[in-house]
């Protein structure tokens, strides 16, 4: 209308001193999250070496200075150690930390843990586009840019494009031709956990030129882990671990590699091996004194869903109490021709979905599989032990 936003007492939209404007709900979310005791404690449980590296991180944020490390060590090294303790102790300072990981597993060992996809939106697709569908104007490009620490776990099994994009990210919305921003932000990992797939390199050369660019790798400060914490009493397994890591225990480039005695269960040849594995794995669960906590220090693994869910099925049948069936509601919609019968659609059972009947018992784990709150940690990947069995499983029926 050829008239100004002053003529309108619009010229000032917002006060720029008025700092709760941009306190948003992911930034309060990030300072209300709860500081665990354990992390607390950990700062002063640190070994020499997780204590130089601690006071590096520590120097660089008290300083405002930028900084981006990679931390390299062995499993049980002490890195998810450290990690605590860094989140603990930015945390006392009343500032943001955004604990990441490449995998939902590693990401729960880490307080308000994400999988960095989940945190930073990287495209799933990096051949397409590096951009993470972060708009500069939203309420998470508030958190990041508030963030004083970035932690990415088991960064060294990412592709190397979406730390790349990460970097993009963060340049973008701090307005910032640093790398990363200027952020201080700590990788860690172990390159003898990622299959190398470049001829004629070394284990660790193969594995830098695959998964790090050389921009981003020379910009690194690197620091290694190398005692074994969580199996220092048991001196000969730790070896074991390191020679398997290093390509020591074979002697040509694809070759079968022999497991000591002492970690191997054999089996009857006509014994069910399902039964005998459980049997030595969870021995309680046919005994009346079951305590729920050993599923947070034991587990199975398996690579193939369908022996999931026949090992899941025949431990909540040993299980004590009673069962409580869950059925899905399936149906297609537009289907006029009936072609997906109700039956079929029942035996579909997606990736990162629960199977069409779940059976529960009281104090038996289950695992969540949506971000309900994240400030609360309940987050994809989250364990929980099912107390209460009703019409519908709500938050207050889980702990």
């Amino acid at each position: 209308m050829g008239k100004s936003l002053s003529a309108c007492g619009l010229a000032i939209l917002v006060d720029d001193n008025d700092s709760q404007i941009d306190r948003t709900k992911d930034i309060q979310d990030a300072l209300d999250a709860p500081i665990p005791q354990a992390c607390i404690d950990s700062r002063g449980l640190l070994n020499t070496t997780q204590k130089e590296i601690f006071t590096c991180i520590m120097q660089h944020i008290v300083e405002g200075k930028p900084g981006a490390f990679f931390v390299d060590g062995p499993g049980g090294t002490g890195k998810t150690f450290l990690y605590n303790a860094l989140y603990a102790e930015i945390r006392l300072m009343n500032k943001i930390v955004l604990p990441t990981a490449t995998s939902g597993i590693g990401a729960a060992n880490i307080p308000s843990g994400r999988t960095a996809h989940s945190r930073f939106k990287i495209p799933m697709d990096s051949d397409a586009s590096l951009a993470c569908s972060v708009s500069k104007q939203s309420s998470l490009a508030a958190l990041i840019k508030e963030t004083t620490l970035i932690i990415w776990d088991e960064a060294s099994m990412a592709n190397k494009q979406n730390l790349e994009s990460l970097d993009l990210l963060l340049q973008d919305i701090c307005d910032s031709d640093v790398i990363f921003g200027g952020k201080v932000i700590v990788f860690g990992g172990d390159f003898r956990q990622v299959l190398p797939v470049v001829p004629n390199k070394t284990i660790r050369e193969a594995v830098e030129a695959s998964v790090v660019s050389s921009y981003i790798w020379q910009h690194l400060r690197r620091f290694r882990l190398t005692e074994n914490l969580r199996a220092r009493e048991d001196p000969s397994f730790c070896q074991f671990l390191l020679a398997l890591g290093n390509g020591e225990l074979q002697t040509m480039e694809s070759d079968f590699v022999e497991l000591p005695p002492q970690i191997v269960q054999t089996f009857q040849p006509d014994a069910d091996p399902i039964d005998e594995l459980l049997e030595s794995s969870f021995p309680e669960l046919g005994s009346g004194a079951l305590d729920p906590q050993i599923f947070s220090r034991r587990a199975v693994l398996t690579p193939i869903n369908d022996d999931v869910d026949t090992i899941n099925s025949f431990m909540i049948e040993r299980f004590l109490g009673q069962a409580i069936s869950y059925t899905s509601y399936d149906s297609v919609l537009d289907d006029s021709g009936s072609v997906y019968p109700t039956e079929f659609l029942n035996k579909l059972c997606p990736g990162g979905m629960s199977p069409h009947n779940l059976v529960l018992k009281e104090n038996c784990p289950v695992i969540l599989l949506r971000n309900l709150l994240p400030s609360s940690g309940l987050c994809n990947g989250t364990r929980l032990i099912c107390k209460r069995g009703t019409s519908f499983l709500s938050s207050s029926a889980l702990q």
